[in-house]
Formats: structure tokens, C-alpha cells, sequence
């Protein structure tokens, strides 16, 4: 009885040692992604390559428009009619296929141009959370976290001291 006693005194008093210890940061990492430089060249050129996307469907439709009127025409025998039939056909099939790779080729550059600024950025988290003497820094975006105190976020200071030492690369 008396050892079961000391062991829970001694589990006890080594739990509250190791609770008080704990200090817990929070980072919004689509904030940085947003906010710092290097995240914001990114985001521009994506929305770059999206528009320039958008224009090259766009003239796609278009000629697709322009077909599909030429056939509501009278004018037309029989074998042109066929021929603008199988054009319009092969036109819309392009255009389709010409959107969902479009669309893969969109999230590949995204991912892969994200995945190395998130690379990138993983030392500056690991710096501050050392300096700021944190145990564990969650990212709000991925955790699932309904409520922190303000003070345990270091998204802004991340994304400062990340754009110092990216600005210094360049």
C-alpha cells in the first residue's frame, strides 16, 4: 500500500512537471503561403498560367461557336455539312481534353511550387519555435483548432522572418 502510494505521489508530481513544461504555438499556414513574397510571386504566376488557360478556351469556344453556326446554314449540301459535323465534333473533344489537362497541369505546378516554399518555410518554424521556447506549433489550418489565445500565434512573425532570409537569397 505504502509503495503504491509513493508511486502515485512520484507519477503524479512527474506528470505536473512535464505538463507545466508544454508550450504550444499555432501557425495559419495558408496565411504565410498568402502573405509572404515568395508565396505571393507564386500565387501570380499560377493566376498567370490560369488566365492565359482561360483565353486559349475561350478561342476555343469561339471557333466552336463559329461552327456550330456556319452549319445552321441552308447554304450547305450535304458532304460540307458532314465535314463541319465531324470538325465541330473533334473541336469540342479538344476542348475538353484541352481543359482537364488544363486543369491536372494547374494542380501539379501548385503543388510542386507549394510543396518547396512549405520546404522552405519549415526552418524559419523550426527556429522560432525553438527561440520562443515552444514544444509543439500546430498549424490552424490542418488541426482542426476552434480556439487559441492570440498570443500563442506565430504565423506573422514567420512570414517576416521568412521574407528577411528569402530576400537575402535573392
Amino acid at each position: 500500500m505504502k509503495k503504491k502510494l509513493i508511486l502515485t505521489i512520484i507519477l503524479l508530481s512527474f506528470s505536473l512537471l512535464v505538463f507545466s513544461e508544454v508550450k504550444i504555438g499555432v501557425i495559419n499556414a495558408q496565411k504565410v503561403i498568402q502573405q509572404t513574397t515568395k508565396g505571393k510571386e507564386i500565387t501570380a504566376r499560377l493566376e498567370k498560367l490560369g488566365q492565359k488557360k482561360q483565353k486559349e478556351v475561350e478561342n476555343m469556344r469561339e471557333q466552336i461557336k463559329k461552327l456550330e453556326k456556319e452549319l445552321t446554314s441552308p447554304a450547305l449540301n450535304n458532304q460540307t455539312r458532314d465535314k463541319k459535323n465531324m470538325d465541330l465534333q473533334q473541336k469540342r473533344t479538344h476542348l475538353k481534353r484541352f481543359v482537364e489537362d488544363a486543369q491536372r497541369e494547374m494542380q501539379q505546378k501548385s503543388a510542386k511550387e507549394l510543396s518547396g516554399l512549405r520546404q522552405e518555410i519549415m526552418p524559419v518554424i523550426e527556429k522560432i519555435g525553438k527561440e520562443k521556447g515552444f514544444t509543439l506549433i500546430l498549424d490552424l489550418t490542418t488541426s482542426g483548432i476552434a480556439y487559441f489565445d492570440n498570443t500563442i500565434d506565430v504565423t506573422n512573425e514567420v512570414i517576416a522572418a521568412y521574407d528577411k532570409r528569402y530576400s537575402q537569397k535573392k
